[in-house]
């Protein structure tokens, strides 16, 4: 049977490329830049984005409103991060193509959400949390490519998992210190964030991109970027099969702090808390697991990915305090990491010039998929009296449908190739 679809192609096709990914101080240096802007960027959401959830909840806002809105915003995604990242792919600035886009969006983010403590009513609450989401889609559909830009690919999963044990470690502590930040004041978590923001972006200004120069030569189409990730129509398979592998892991990071609050009669404080525990693991498993996905083989971890995450729904029907929830966050972080083999399957297909129309096409049946998912949650969750525990059961089942998705998607790369789909 034939390998993962262009693992044999050689990437590094220019003298500069070879000579870049070849320059290890220069790895390392945009390692550590990627990672504090990175990891600061999930610092501040990580706080602010559950706060502003359970706020507008107390506002009278419900998971089904929630719901719609994230979905159409997710629908809507699914086209722009194909403009937003095929233009990256065609920009040429003296300080990157991936960077400018991130300096655009940070300044209306950091505004939203510095501001949004100090409104008391529904409305301007929804337009900061919609101007927040907006601008989040520009940054990212763009800067997250530096994660692949920068690092050569053998060695995409081991970097990932450096930046992962980072995180790891700050994350736990900005979740241990938000439940103190709340006692301080409502509006000390927001300028947290923010600052972390700023600081974030900044750092941002410190990373050297590759020296790929690819001029516009033509105008965009909303084709344009399908018609080069889904040249080969066998790669389509494989895309369904990343979006409907994580469908569990989906429905239960979307609703967590919700039903947590909802059905568990958690306080926010108690929340964090209990979720924070989780961010240590990855210091452990991060890099055996990129190891793992680089020497072993996509395929066969997400086969592992999907064995435990089975596990991880029979231990979450067991969940119904702080300290279970927290055993088994604990536990659902050590698959998650698993979930990497499958984008990283279809990274290893793109040519770095044609990253952004790669990476596009499938954030487009990603966050369509999604958003499906996502508008289908927030109702059932609406209409059934928050039966919680039905709807994960429904995700681990479309998670299934997903792994069926890479069976066939390795039975047609044993056929001959396709011919490109059509725009």
């Amino acid at each position: 049977m034939s390998k993962e679809l262009g693992e044999k192609r050689n990437l590094l096709d220019t003298p500069e490329l070879r000579a870049y990914y070849a320059n290890r101080p220069l790895l390392w240096r945009n390692l550590f830049c990627i990672g504090l802007s990175n990891i600061g960027w999930g610092v501040a959401t990580g706080v602010t984005g559950p706060l502003m959830a359970l706020r507008m909840l107390e506002m009278g806002w419900t998971e089904a409103y929630s719901a719609t809105v994230g979905s159409i915003n997710l629908w809507l995604l699914s086209f722009l991060v194909m403009y937003f990242s095929w233009k990256s792919d065609h920009t040429v600035t003296k300080i990157g193509r991936r960077k400018p886009y991130l300096f655009i969006a940070a300044v209306p983010i950091v505004l939203a959400t510095a501001l949004f403590p100090f409104f008391h009513s529904l409305i301007p609450l929804v337009g900061l949390w919609l101007m927040q989401m907006m601008f989040s889609n520009l940054k990212n559909s763009t800067f997250p490519l530096l994660n692949i830009d920068c690092v050569a690919r053998d060695m995409l999963a081991r970097a990932q998992s450096i930046l992962m044990v980072a995180s790891g470690i700050i994350m736990f502590f900005a979740m241990r210190i938000t439940p103190h930040l709340i006692e301080l004041g409502e509006w000390v978590p927001y300028a947290f964030g923010a600052v972390v923001l700023l600081i974030s972006a900044a750092a941002a200004w410190f990373i050297q991109e590759p020296q790929i120069h690819n001029p516009q030569t033509e105008t965009f189409k909303p084709w344009s970027a399908l018609k080069i990730g889904l040249r080969d129509r066998r790669i389509i398979w494989l895309m369904l099969g990343v979006a409907m592998i994580a469908s569990f892991e989906t429905v239960f990071g979307s609703w967590v702090w919700i039903y947590a609050k909802a059905k568990l009669g958690l306080e926010r404080g108690d929340i964090f808390e209990a979720l924070s525990w989780a961010h240590l693991i990855n210091i452990a498993i991060a890099f055996p697991v990129g190891w793992l996905i680089d020497k072993v083989g996509g395929f066969k971890v997400v086969l592992l990915y999907f064995g435990m995450m089975l596990l991880n729904l029979i231990l979450l029907l067991q969940v119904h305090d702080a300290t279970t929830l927290a055993l088994y966050v604990m536990f659902m972080t050590i698959s998650n990491p698993l979930n990497n083999a499958a984008d990283i399957m279809v990274y290893k297909t793109s040519d770095p010039k044609e990253v952004g129309s790669i990476t596009s096409s499938l954030s487009f049946i990603r966050n369509f998929y999604n958003g499906c998912l996502l508008f289908f949650a927030g109702w059932f969750i609406q209409f059934t009296n928050r039966d919680y525990h039905s709807l994960f059961i429904i995700g681990a089942v479309l998670m299934t449908i997903g792994l069926l998705m890479f069976f066939i998607y390795r039975k047609k790369m044993a056929a001959p190739n396709e011919q490109p789909a059509s725009p």
